[in-house]
């Protein structure tokens, strides 16, 4: 089951522009989808910091067929929930990772706390949607 501290994994490889690099690591190549560049939200050492304290956390298990459907916990259906309501009452064009994280921010699972370790903030992530939403 996919739940937050998976999430917040993609999000971080997705902030540090290497969806790319890590599905080759994966031995995934060929052509993959263009995704653009911008400017990651967390330092290099922040994320890398997380992605260890995340990858440390989570149970071992095999490998998953990619014909397989998971399915996600219901913590997890509640923040992409609650961060389609949060784009919306920040009247924003579109939902993006940003809005995933600040609403993963009210939480208390195990990746938020290394983020907050790293002095990550709700409010941070919040400044940077509107930030993000005027350029």
């Amino acid at each position: 089951m996919l739940d937050l501290d998976d999430l917040l994994a993609g999000l971080i490889i997705e902030d540090q522009n290497a969806i790319s690099s890590g599905l080759a690591r994966l031995g995934m190549t060929g052509q993959l989808m263009v995704l653009p560049k911008h400017q990651p939200f967390l330092t290099p050492d922040t994320a890398t910091s997380v992605l260890e304290s995340i990858h440390e956390s989570l149970p071992r298990s095999q490998p998953v067929s990619n014909s397989t459907d998971i399915p996600i916990s219901p913590a997890l259906g509640e923040t992409l929930a609650a961060a389609t309501d949060l784009g919306k009452s920040l009247q924003c064009k579109e939902v993006t990772p940003l809005h995933l994280l600040a609403v993963m921010m009210r939480g208390s699972h195990r990746g938020v706390e290394a983020l907050r370790d790293a002095g990550i903030t709700e409010e941070e992530v919040l400044n940077a949607i509107r930030k993000e939403d005027q350029g």
